[in-house]
């Protein structure tokens, strides 16, 4: 039996052109894009600005294309020292003013105490020259921040922070009448009668058991609510109190200051 001739075969050539043409591959088989490629876009460089450094309170100013601090103060040939305070940081962005304090040493922390102020209050109820606590004070608490600066040429000590830990509370004394005016007993020259007495001294102290600008015996301060020694009192309670006695003896002075009291009407 005879077989059936083949077929012929498809020349590889011819292959490979067809496949080509379908996908759209090969030399004319469609435009080719020629535009050119676009270059990348250029950065400008930053335009100087002005800013302004303050190193230890004298201002200088710079003009800068620095983004940092710290790349503000190398282009000003600015140096900083191991412990310099510098605001803003190094590391921050630079903005109108950089603030530096120098230091010659690191800073140290304390714990200081504040005194409770003290608030006195007239009252008519307290004897004359007298006070009364009415309430106690209370320190306050401060934590402070301290190194060594130069200043005028001298190495000095400077609190460069500080925060209040806690308020002082205030003391508050009611205090007694103080008015020197008795009368008439006012009108009288008792810088004249306590020159004579004391040599205006309001400390003196006579070995004989008198003290103070009248010299006062301990028996006679008592008696017009003299606490403690007259010496001890201030110039204004012991004539204050003087007065108190002339007025308490209706003027009869020859029996308080029989060598001196002549003064009181000169």
């Amino acid at each position: 039996m005879r077989r059936p001739p083949a077929a012929p075969a498809v020349p590889v050539l011819l292959v490979t052109a067809m496949l080509a043409a379908a996908c759209g591959g090969g030399g004319s088989a469609g435009p080719k894009n020629t535009a050119p490629v676009a270059d990348a876009p250029r950065t400008s460089a930053p335009a100087p600005r002005k800013v302004v450094i303050v190193v230890d309170g004298k201002k200088a100013e710079t003009m800068t294309t620095g983004a940092t601090v710290q790349q503000v103060l190398d282009q000003a040939k600015i140096a900083l020292g191991p412990h310099d305070l510098v605001k803003p940081a190094p590391d921050r962005p630079a903005g109108e003013i950089i603030k530096i304090m120098r230091l010659l040493s690191a800073p140290v922390v304390q714990v200081v105490k504040t005194p409770a102020p003290t608030i006195r209050k007239n009252s008519s109820s307290v004897p004359p020259w007298s006070e009364k606590e009415l309430r106690k004070g209370r320190p306050g608490i401060k934590i402070i921040k301290v190194a060594y600066v130069k200043r005028k040429g001298k190495k000095v000590k400077k609190v460069i922070a500080q925060q209040v830990k806690r308020r002082p509370v205030a003391r508050i004394v009611a205090v007694g009448p103080k008015s020197a005016g008795t009368g008439s007993a006012a009108r009288l020259n008792w810088a004249g009668l306590a020159k004579c007495e004391s040599g205006g001294n309001p400390k003196s102290v006579n070995p004989a058991g008198y003290y103070g600008l009248y010299q006062f015996s301990m028996a006679t301060w008592t008696s017009v609510g003299g606490t403690g020694k007259p010496s001890d009192a201030s110039a204004g309670e012991q004539t204050y109190r003087a007065q108190l006695l002339y007025n308490k003896v209706n003027g009869r002075w020859q029996g308080q200051w029989p060598n001196c009291g002549k003064y009181l009407f000169s």
